[in-house]
């Protein structure tokens, strides 16, 4: 089997809705989002499938979703957007007194991506997930969105990789069927 890796890093912050420890608050990391596709037999230019095509299907969107964003699940999200709204407004508008204008609104992903969309209370950018962003639960989210866009009779998704930590040590969640 040939198999192919490729990644991207994102910058984003997240909350773990209920956490007994220390990821209850915001806080933020350089994540790195890893996509294992494998084939039997490679296609006509010799490829699993181009790097260029699944860093464009399935790599782009996710950092167009989660670039510089505050990641949280649905509940989260619901109870908290009013108050977001406040920050948001206050935050986003310190741009007048630096700027002295509001700027231009941050790159997003328009629409759904895998059940997960921008919102953007007050002005500042929110990936709003079905479910708490966990490392493990991004690395399934990502998975099935690789099968989504990528996956066919011939390349098959064989797992996905999502880096929360790379330094001082790695700490990595996987997703494999």
């Amino acid at each position: 089997m040939y198999r192919i890796t490729n990644g991207i890093f994102i910058s984003f912050a997240h909350h773990v809705r209920g956490h007994s420890g220390p990821c209850i608050s915001l806080h933020g990391h350089t994540w790195k989002f890893e996509v294992t596709l494998g084939a039997t037999e490679l296609d006509s230019e010799g490829f699993v499938l181009d790097f260029s095509q699944l860093r464009r299907k399935v790599l782009t969107p996710c950092h167009n979703l989660l670039d510089h964003s505050f990641a949280m699940g649905e509940h989260t999200w619901s109870v908290n957007q009013e108050h977001l709204a406040h920050i948001g407004t206050d935050l986003a508008g310190s741009r007048m007194e630096t700027l002295g204008h509001m700027g231009e609104q941050q790159n997003a992903h328009s629409g759904e991506l895998n059940g997960a969309r921008n919102e953007f209370p007050g002005g500042i950018k929110v990936t709003v997930f079905p479910f708490s962003p966990t490392s493990e639960r991004l690395a399934e989210w990502l998975y099935q969105l690789a099968k989504e866009h990528v996956e066919d009779d011939r390349v098959k998704v064989l797992g996905t990789k999502i880096f929360e930590s790379l330094h001082p040590t790695e700490s990595i969640a996987e997703f494999t069927p």
